[in-house]
């Protein structure tokens, strides 16, 4: 649990640094080039309002208890159906740079969340998560897909039902 609460904690920090970055970008521009270059002043208005936005989904919810995946883990796990892996590998030239995935987490409403992780630790949280939710299908497949779009319920395990 540890790992996906840290994930979460990235995922906000990471909100807030875009946001402010884009925010102050955005306004130097528009503030520099407010009378002399409108092209470049509309620039920084349009870099302006992402970070407005980034900050704004800071400020909702400033903390990992408040994230909906941490909510549906700790309140709702029934409603959890199918949880998948994504891996992707940062390959140029056939040398590994980097491994990072994102973990899927597909509820019975037919919603989905995502949470972005180093690939490390999405094998440790998947292993909590298999243990955590019994009732859940793990692993991805296009008949898991084409199930989860047609009725989420289907996949829900039948000893659990």
């Amino acid at each position: 649990m540890l790992v996906i609460r840290d994930a979460i904690r990235r995922d906000l920090w990471l909100k807030l640094a875009v946001g402010l970055v884009l925010l102050a970008v955005g306004f130097g521009l528009l503030l520099f080039f407010f009378k002399k270059y409108n092209l470049l002043a509309a620039l920084g208005l349009g870099m302006s309002l992402p970070g407005v936005w980034c900050l704004r989904e800071f400020v909702r919810r400033p903390k990992v208890e408040d994230d909906a995946l941490w909510q549906v883990l700790h309140r709702r796990q029934k409603q959890i159906v199918w949880v998948y892996v994504q891996e992707e590998q940062l390959m140029p030239f056939g040398m590994l740079l980097a491994e990072r995935g994102t973990l899927f987490v597909m509820l019975l409403d037919g919603s989905e969340l995502s949470l972005a992780m180093p690939s490390r630790k999405l094998r440790l949280a998947m292993h909590f998560l298999r243990r955590l939710l019994p009732h859940a299908a793990f692993g991805f497949s296009l008949e898991r897909r084409q199930q989860f779009e047609q009725d989420p319920s289907l996949l829900v395990r039948d000893e659990l039902k």
